[in-house]
C-alpha cells in the first residue's frame, strides 16, 4: 500500500465531518435564512452597498432572536453582493457562531427561493483528537444556543 492511499483513507474520516459539520450549521440556519428572505433582497443589497452595517446587524439580531440565544450568532460586520443581468440578486452575510467553546465563521448565502452555507472555519476550545468528538461539540453547542419555546 502507498503512502499516497494511506493519507487519502486517513482523510476521509475528517472529510466526512466537515461535510456532517456544514450539514449541522445549515440546519440551524434555515429558520433564520427564512426570516431574512422575507426582506426584499435588492433591499438587503442597498443596505450592503450603502455600507449601512448597523442596520445589518439590527436586522441579523432581530431574525435570529427567536432562534438563538442573545450574542451567540451574529453579524460578522462584512457582506458581499452578487447582481446578474437577469435581475437576480444572491446576498452574501459574513456570520459568526460562538457559544460552549465553539466558534463558526461562515457566510451565509441568501437567493430569492433558497439559501445556502459556506463554512470558513471552525474552532473549538481544547479541541479533541477525536473527529466526531468535535463534531458533538458543534451539535451540542448549536443545541444550547437554540431558544426552545
Amino acid at each position: 500500500m502507498s503512502t499516497k492511499t494511506e493519507l487519502k483513507k486517513n482523510n476521509l474520516p475528517a472529510k466526512s465531518e466537515d461535510v456532517l459539520r456544514e450539514a449541522l450549521i445549515a440546519n440551524a440556519m434555515k429558520p433564520i435564512a427564512a426570516e431574512l428572505r422575507l426582506c426584499d433582497l435588492s433591499s438587503l443589497a442597498r443596505h450592503i452597498l450603502s455600507n449601512e452595517a448597523a442596520n445589518l446587524t439590527d436586522l441579523l439580531e432581530s431574525s435570529s432572536e427567536l432562534y438563538f440565544k442573545p450574542e451567540t450568532l451574529t453579524y460578522a460586520g462584512t457582506s458581499s453582493i452578487d447582481l446578474n443581468w437577469n435581475g437576480d440578486v444572491t446576498v452574501c452575510l459574513h456570520m459568526k457562531f460562538v457559544n460552549n467553546g465553539v466558534s463558526v465563521m461562515f457566510h451565509l448565502f441568501l437567493l430569492a427561493l433558497n439559501s445556502a452555507v459556506d463554512v470558513k472555519f471552525i474552532a473549538f476550545e481544547q479541541p479533541s483528537e477525536d473527529p466526531q468528538e468535535n463534531t458533538k461539540r458543534l451539535e451540542t453547542a448549536l443545541a444550547d444556543a437554540s431558544v426552545v419555546y
